[in-house]
Parts: C-alpha cells; sequence; structure tokens
C-alpha cells in the first residue's frame, strides 16, 4: 500500500496519532449511562477499535520500546480520570475493601446489614448487589482492602478511591507488561505481542478506564507463562501451582490454566507438588474469612455458595446458557431458569478435560493450550462479561492470535443492551455476535486472518 519509505513513515506516525487520541475522546462522553450516551460509545468504540488494528499492522513487524511505552502510558493515562459509568463494579471493590479493612467479613455479611450501617458512603450507594456477599476471591479482597487502606490515610472521597484503585491497576498492569517485555528481548524476540495487548482499546477502556479486577492477574500470569515454557527453573511446580492458586483467587476462573500445566509439562512427583502447593496456598489465603467451618460456623461458606449461585441471573448471559434454557423449558424440566446455569458448567468442565487431552494428544504447545482452555472457560458460561477478555488477550497475544483484535471489537458490542431504553438483552443479536466470534476463531485457526505485516512467527514457545 506504501511503496514509498516516506510515505509509510507518515503514515504510520498518524496512525499512532490517531489512535492515541482516540482514547481522549472517551472522556468527552457524558459519563452517565443513558441509551444515547451507550450508542455514542459504541459507535466510538468501533471506530476506534479499527484504527488500533491498523496501527497493528502498521507497526507489528518492528514495533519499538519507544512506541510501546507512548501508547501504554499515554492510553492508560487518558482513561485513568473516567468515571466508570458503564459497570459498577467498582463500588464493590471499595465498599468490600473498605469493610474489610474494619473488621467485617463479607462473605459471611450481606453488604446492607444494619451492623455495616456506619460504614456506608458514596461507593455503597453505587455499588449493585447489596442484599448479598461478597463475590469476589479472598487474594482480590487483600487487593481491595490495600486501596482502601491507602486511600483511609489520604482522602474519604470516591474520586480518591478511585483514582488509588486505579493506580493499584495501573501498577500491576504495567508490571505484567514488564515482564513480558523482558521475556521476549531476552530470547530476541519480536515485541508484536505487546504491539497487539496494547492495540486492542479494550483492554484500557475495561481495565483501567471501568476499573476492573482483571488487571490485577497480569504480573502472576506473566510469571505462570514464563515458568511454564522453562523447565529449568528450581521449584517450578511448586511455584506454578501457587501461582495457579493465586489467580484463582484473585478471579476464579482462571485456576482452570493449572491443568494444561499438569498435562502437558510434568511428571506424576510434580504433578503431585503442583497440587499440594495450589491446594496449600488456596487454604492459605481463605483461612483468615473462612476459617469458621473448622468450629461449625459455615456462614462464610454458605454466603459465598449462595452469592455465585445468584450471580448466575444477572444480565450478559452467554449463549450457550439461553441454549440449555430453551431446551430445559421445551422438556418442561423443573426449576429449568436455575438449573440451566449448573448444566452449562458442567458442560464447561467436560470441555476444558477434553480440551486439556486432546491438547497433550495433538502436542500442542503449553501456552497456546492456556489459551484455549480459557477461550473455553470463558465462553461456555453462563455469564460472559467483555472485561473477562483481559487475560484471554495477555495470554493469546503472547501467541499472537490474530482473532483477538476482533472478538474483542465485537465483545464491546454486547454493550447494545444498554443502548434501548430500558436495558434489555436481545437474545438474537446475542446470538449473531457469537456466531460472528465463532467465524474470526475458525478463520484465525485455519490461518486465514491477514492483519500484519512482516512475520510474526517467532513467539513464546
Amino acid at each position: 500500500m506504501f511503496n514509498n519509505p516516506i510515505m509509510m513513515f507518515q503514515a504510520r506516525h498518524l496512525a499512532l496519532l490517531v489512535y492515541v487520541s482516540g482514547f481522549f475522546l472517551y472522556g468527552l462522553i457524558p459519563q452517565v449511562r443513558s441509551a444515547e450516551h451507550v450508542s455514542y460509545f459504541l459507535w466510538l468504540h468501533t471506530i476506534h477499535a479499527i484504527s488500533g488494528m491498523v496501527v497493528l499492522r502498521l507497526y507489528s513487524a518492528n514495533a519499538s520500546p519507544l512506541v510501546l511505552t507512548i501508547i501504554f502510558f499515554a492510553s492508560r493515562i487518558a482513561v485513568m480520570g473516567i468515571y466508570p459509568w458503564l459497570s459498577d463494579d467498582v463500588f464493590g471493590y471499595l465498599f468490600y475493601g473498605k469493610a474489610t479493612l474494619h473488621g467485617a467479613n463479607l462473605y459471611a455479611l450481606t453488604a446492607d446489614d444494619p451492623s455495616l450501617t456506619y460504614l456506608r458512603d458514596a461507593a455503597f450507594d453505587l455499588m449493585a448487589f447489596k442484599p448479598h456477599q461478597n463475590i469476589y476471591p479472598p487474594i482480590a479482597t487483600v487487593f481491595m482492602t490495600i486501596s482502601a487502606w491507602i486511600s483511609s490515610m489520604i482522602s474519604t472521597s470516591l474520586e480518591h478511591a478511585l483514582l488509588i484503585w486505579k493506580s493499584l491497576l495501573f501498577l500491576c498492569e504495567g508490571l505484567g507488561l514488564w515482564i513480558v517485555f523482558y521475556a521476549l528481548r531476552k530470547r530476541g524476540l519480536s515485541f508484536a505481542p505487546l504491539m497487539m495487548y496494547l492495540s486492542i482499546p479494550l483492554t484500557a477502556i475495561e481495565g483501567i478506564g471501568q476499573a476492573h479486577n482483571e488487571l490485577l492477574l497480569l504480573p502472576f500470569l506473566a510469571l505462570i507463562m514464563i515458568l511454564a515454557i522453562d523447565s529449568s527453573i528450581r521449584f517450578r511446580e511448586i511455584l506454578l501451582g501457587g501461582l495457579c492458586a493465586i489467580i484463582g483467587m484473585i478471579k476464579m476462573y482462571p485456576i482452570v490454566l493449572l491443568l494444561p500445566i499438569l498435562f502437558l509439562g510434568m511428571d506424576r512427583r510434580h504433578i503431585f507438588k503442583a497440587i499440594l502447593s495450589c491446594i496449600g496456598v488456596i487454604m492459605i489465603s481463605a483461612l483468615p474469612w473462612f476459617s469458621g467451618i473448622f468450629i461449625g460456623d459455615m456462614s462464610a461458606l454458605a454466603g459465598y455458595a449462595t452469592v455465585l449461585s445468584f450471580y448466575n441471573g444477572t444480565y450478559f448471559n452467554g449463549v450457550v446458557l439461553y441454549f440449555f434454557r430453551w431446551i430445559f423449558e421445551a422438556l418442561h424440566i423443573h426449576d429449568w431458569w436455575l438449573i440451566a446455569p449448573k448444566a452449562v458448567s458442567i458442560v464447561r468442565g467436560l470441555a476444558i478435560i477434553g480440551a486439556s487431552f486432546f491438547s497433550k494428544i495433538q502436542q500442542h504447545g503449553v501456552l497456546y493450550s492456556m489459551y484455549v482452555i480459557m477461550l473455553i472457560t470463558v465462553f461456555i458460561s453462563p455469564k460472559v462479561h467483555s472485561w473477562y477478555l483481559i487475560p484471554i488477550i495477555f495470554i493469546g497475544c503472547i501467541q499472537v492470535q490474530k482473532s483477538l483484535p476482533f472478538i474483542s471489537g465485537i465483545m464491546m458490542l454486547t454493550y447494545a443492551m444498554y443502548a434501548v431504553d430500558p436495558p434489555m438483552e436481545s437474545i438474537p443479536f446475542e446470538v449473531a455476535l457469537w456466531a460472528l466470534i465463532g467465524m474470526v476463531l475458525y478463520l484465525d485457526y485455519n490461518g486465514m486472518l491477514h492483519i500484519f505485516n512482516g512475520d510474526q512467527g517467532k513467539v513464546l514457545a
């Protein structure tokens, strides 16, 4: 397209300027959730995602540390001040952290428990699911409490609490990307994986912008990937088991990454050590909140199980869940609405185990297997949120999965449920989006997506 080197140079820099500038435009949208504002957001994001693909195509062959640094800092600073208006999850983080800091166990108590009235603040007013227990695992709660502790020493305002939480996410994301950068540079590999991650707007918007805690996973995921491909590291299996437990205690679903690691790279003795390490870290991290089970107090465990079950009845249902509900309703199965999420979870578990064995038989690389397992875990699920893609993008970019810029852009369109008044999930629209994602993944698997200049064949493996 650009045969003249000068034109190519100008095109690259213009595309980069347009892409980075796009992040500052999100702040111009009124940060109040309404059908009109969500429509503006969806149009802007779709155009912005396309510009990201252009930048990826122009820079992927020779992404420099300078360009990566510019995109990371400019994009994250641009969305740092955005109010989280698309999701109210962060307000729950802030209140759970504050309540935990004051000694409350919100796995046993609900947020609106009368004994916690004195802790109620602006975050409490804005959070969802007040009549329910804390849905986030213990190590995530530790991060929330650290943020609340820092905030308590500076200011009691909601704005400062948000900024401190986002700053913590910024540090975690930056550390995760730096670990990958160091690994790529050490091995003399292209920085195309980092270029891909940064050229997908979703990572900034749902990460720092909407302040989702998926970013807490990135340093640990980076270490897991490095350990998974380097069998020379001492105590590798113990470290992998512990790290998989940590990510499972931040967000439950990534703990499945332990399966491809065990199946593809360890003998029985190492598998035993990894599992023992994983169980040990889980028990230690859960002990401060769930120790009551040793004296017969099951309130925290029962509360956590209850809120997980409740969560499957909220918005952003997966298409697989619709499928099972249609079948169970047609068969007149009692409580079909409640049974369907459990059926999806069973199918997902079987699919994860089957994919792990298939990867072993096909001798897939462990990082590719981790990517596939995460895809299955997220998409065959009762709930599918766009921010769940952040760890998938992080892992998949290491293997330069070309479908990622497309499926991330498509997933953001699930916010279209807020583009109508009142908000409503459109099943035909959701099915169409998922069909489109399936087609993109199929094309990628068969090597039919061509969005790069140059060769990105040398990746971590």
